[in-house]
């Protein structure tokens, strides 16, 4: 049984137990781990206010590759991100990237770069006032490219063209996209509009912050959106369900409809 020491990002939590919680983490250096906080729910625990879900610690656990969960021994703030857990929106926003992870990662990859994406798209959405679906796009687009899923962007797969003046077809099992003049529509192909791949392009180039500094106008935001989600449930397994998603789409109807 070794004893390790890593940052970790806390994904979800649940009760195990009349005092205890089971956590599941993404770490830098050991990937996605289930580790087991003993007494952590107890009133003097020396974890109190520390394993709360988003929260960016520095944990101390004993691993042991033939255990499905892990123990914890030590946690020690880095990061808690106050403002995700007042703002309902945020809240609900900052918990798409964390189940997306939660459920694609297999258990100990390490990813270290899937890692700082996480915390980059929590820090953002933490220090933001507007635009926060931009920075959800953009984590999409650069989750897809550490997992090596990354759509093809460069122009027309058939006559090369890539400007905005045009419609197009993106074609999702391939990730690949054509002019509406150079191909045809199957079961696995959407609409996109010039404005939209230049979205897509500009999103994949900048980081979370840059990307909330601009405002997408709604109906191309709409069609981002629905792409992006379509393309990665696909191509990702575990994805087809996403209850963050659909809490997000509740939390928004019921604020129209105030």
């Amino acid at each position: 049984m070794a004893i390790n020491k890593t940052p970790a990002i806390i994904l979800h939590s649940r009760k195990q137990g009349e005092t205890s919680k089971i956590l599941t983490m993404l770490t830098e250096q050991y990937g996605k781990q289930e580790v087991i906080a003993k007494g952590s729910r107890s009133v003097k625990s020396r974890f109190s206010g520390l394993l709360e879900p988003f929260n960016h610690i520095d944990i101390v656990f004993y691993r042991n590759e033939n255990r499905s969960f892990q123990y914890l021994s030590q946690a020690d703030l880095v990061e808690q991100f106050p403002v995700l857990h007042e703002q309902l929106g945020k809240l609900a926003l900052a918990a798409i990237p964390c189940e997306i992870i939660n459920r694609s990662e297999k258990d100990g990859h390490k990813n270290p770069q899937l890692f700082h994406l996480l915390l980059e798209t929590l820090q953002a959405l933490e220090d933001r006032d507007s635009g926060l679906k931009n920075i959800i796009r953009c984590f999409h687009l650069h989750f897809l490219e550490i997992s090596g899923l990354e759509p093809d962007l460069a122009g027309c797969s058939h006559c090369g063209h890539n400007g905005a003046d045009r419609k197009y077809i993106f074609t999702l099992d391939s990730g690949v996209y054509c002019c509406q003049e150079c191909g045809q529509f199957t079961e696995y192909s959407v609409k996109m509009s010039g404005q939209t791949l230049e979205c897509l392009r500009w999103l994949r180039q900048v980081d979370m912050k840059t990307a909330a500094g601009i405002k997408i106008p709604a109906g191309i935001g709409k069609e981002l959106d629905s792409l992006l989600i379509t393309y990665m449930r696909l191509h990702v397994e575990g994805l087809m369900v996403l209850r963050s998603l659909e809490y997000l789409e509740q939390l928004q109807s019921k604020l129209n409809n105030k």
